[in-house]
């Protein structure tokens, strides 16, 4: 540091003073600032010390703040899955060991009484699987779902438990765009949403203007990304932005007011049609084209020749309207009669309503179901959420089961999936399995050994009767109707033949009523899932029946490796957690190694310059006091 010199000559001794002391003070100054770094450590205290390096330093902090925010984020995320982990363990564990129960069981050797010991320790297994499903931590259900301050699993009547939770999983977010599940989905784990009846018919809405573009699977079912589409009448080409295009109809008044020839777009059944002048030759190109299913040929579609477009397959949503579903046919607005366990309700809606208000009714009528639009978007399931109980959906007078599809015994309905996959047990051959037995008195033979469908029972049991007594599919509710119009007065019955067990998997082991017996319905699934299957296997071995007692340990068996598999997942979430706290760490060292550039003081550099501005005080001090010296002659000058 350089020391101006005091003294100059014809310079006041006010000015002297006044450089001096102005010397002095930026000197202190300087000393001051160094000596505030070496004793904080730090180069840059206020802003102000280094505007630039400050402002970089602010960002730097809110990073690392960020990271540790995720950090927390993490660690808290990692303590839930490692519980969930420990306690599909547990659950893994006794199902196991229920499943030993039911293998040993098996054998003619066993005792009722071991059996009767058994069911004592399944019961067990039982409660602890429950205990498991309300599990909680840190006051949230684990395997609850979005709705994680709600127990998930509550007991119902006759050993039935029903899930309230929800399938979704929540998530967290453990860095900049990256999200983690800290959530298995408990309805997967405990299969409570496993059986129910999917639809099986497809009731595509129809196409309008105000369909919207993500509502659509689009020509390629790979859904539709609004671009841009080259349209030509051969003369005239014009690029046509869509990319605005929110709706069907949105495209169509695009695409007709592009104004080129006489080309014009509408909406036919669920595609769009291009048209034209008699002179123009339609040419349609780009991936938005194939995707709207109007693309043509190189060589355009010919003169006076439309364009006539793909299906773009639209998705039902819940905003659909009920009147466009089935390519606008609708639905028939009779209802559906719903029967799961002890329950039956009369299920009916809006008839000018939205898809919403159908699922509405479903479930909020109290049956413990959960009625929701297929993955695919092209029909509805209903799902049972209560454990141990049979669903069955039918008529309520109308067509409504048929045409949503939900039908539990439908004309086309396998008589290999009734009484839950067992099916239908006949005599073979041509050997009567039945007998009806008319009012009249007039009995009939019936063989159904050929038959593969309810169609086929229906057919072959009318062949045989003449007419007398008709087969039909129940009108209200679900099961097989026999009608007996022989005018007599005797009782109308079906007798097991042949040792067949026909009459009664088909659900015609049952008294009639006047001229009328209405069967069970025998296509209703009963939930499986591992609170069904447990109270399967206590009832099979209250019972002593080996097949039942079967038939519940391969359902003990499929839980355990869905849970397994599950379990797998979880442990893919904490190793997936962990990667991200590693990467988080090593992001903190970066920021803070590039903080303690910017803001940490170089000791050495600080102590050389604090001794240089000390000697240049001291300088600036003894150069004052030997040249401030006033004497009479300084007056004088």
């Amino acid at each position: 540091m350089s020391i101006l010199p005091a003294s100059i000559s014809r310079v006041s001794t006010l000015m002297q003073g006044a450089v001096i002391t102005d010397q002095v003070d930026s000197t202190q100054n300087q000393l001051l600032q160094v000596e505030n770094e070496m004793s904080t450590g730090q180069a840059i205290n206020t802003p102000s010390d280094n505007p630039s390096a400050s402002a970089i330093i602010i960002q730097l902090q809110q990073s690392l703040d960020s990271q540790q925010s995720y950090n927390d984020t993490i660690n808290s995320s990692s303590s839930q899955l490692a519980q969930t982990d420990s306690s599909l363990g547990d659950l893994t564990t006794l199902l196991q060991q229920a499943e030993q129960i039911a293998s040993a069981d098996v054998g003619s050797d066993v005792t009722q009484t071991q059996r009767q010991s058994d069911i004592t320790v399944v019961q067990s297994l039982y409660s602890q699987a429950m205990s498991i499903g309300n599990q909680q931590f840190n006051g949230q259900y684990l395997f609850g779902g979005a709705t994680g301050t709600t127990q998930p699993f509550v007991s119902g009547a006759s050993g039935t438990v029903q899930f309230v939770g929800t399938s979704q999983t929540l998530q967290n977010t453990v860095n900049t765009g990256i999200s983690v599940s800290f959530q298995a989905n408990g309805a997967q784990v405990f299969g409570a949403l496993s059986s129910g009846v999917h639809g099986t018919a497809n009731i595509t809405p129809s196409l309008l203007a105000t369909t919207r573009l993500s509502d659509l699977n689009g020509a390629t079912n790979n859904g539709i990304q609004p671009g841009v589409i080259t349209l030509s009448n051969g003369t005239v080409s014009k690029s046509v932005d869509l990319s605005s295009a929110a709706s069907v109809g949105d495209v169509v008044n695009l695409i007709n007011q592009a104004g080129v020839g006489g080309i014009t777009a509408s909406i036919t059944g669920q595609g769009l049609t291009i048209s034209g002048a008699t002179t123009d030759n339609i040419t349609i190109t780009g991936s938005t084209a194939q995707e709207l299913g109007i693309a043509t040929p190189a060589a355009g579609a010919g003169l006076n020749t439309p364009m006539v477009g793909s299906s773009l397959n639209p998705k039902v949503t819940l905003l659909t309207p009920l009147s466009s579903l089935r390519d606008g046919a609708g639905l028939d607005n009779a209802g559906l009669t719903i029967t799961n366990g002890q329950v039956t309700k009369t299920v009916t809606w809006p008839a000018g309503g939205t898809v919403q208000d159908m699922l509405n009714a479903i479930n909020g009528a109290g049956l413990s179901v959960v009625a929701q639009i297929n993955a695919t978007g092209t029909g509805i399931d209903i799902l049972n959420s209560s454990q141990g109980t049979a669903l069955s959906v039918g008529e309520n007078g109308g067509t409504t089961a048929a045409e949503l599809g939900v039908q539990t015994m439908a004309p086309t309905t396998l008589l290999s999936s009734l009484n839950n996959g067992s099916g239908v047990q006949t005599a073979g051959g041509s050997t009567p399995d039945f007998q009806i037995t008319a009012r009249d008195g007039t009995t009939f033979q019936v063989s159904i050994s050929s038959a593969a469908t309810i169609q086929d029972v229906i057919n072959d049991i009318n062949t045989a009767t003449g007419g007398k007594v008709t087969a039909s599919l129940a009108t209200t509710g679900s099961g097989l109707v026999l009608t007996d119009s022989s005018g007599g007065t005797g009782t109308l019955a079906v007798t097991a033949q042949n040792n067949s067990n026909a009459a009664a998997d088909l659900g015609l082991n049952v008294a009639s009523s006047g001229n009328t017996l209405t069967g069970k319905d025998v296509g209703a699934p009963t939930s499986q899932g591992i609170f069904g299957n447990l109270q399967a296997l206590m009832t099979a071995l209250q019972s002593g029946n080996a097949q039942a007692i079967t038939a519940a340990g391969q359902g003990i068996q499929s839980d355990i490796n869905r849970v397994i598999e599950l379990h797998g997942q979880t442990g893919a979430y904490e190793q997936q957690l962990t990667n991200q706290q590693t990467d988080l760490q090593q992001q903190n060292t970066a920021t803070q190694t590039l903080m303690s550039q910017l803001k940490d003081v170089d000791m050495t550099k600080a102590i050389s310059q604090f001794q240089t501005l000390q000697t240049a005080l001291e300088a600036s001090l003894e150069t004052a006091a030997s040249s401030l010296q006033i004497s009479l002659i300084n007056f004088l000058a």
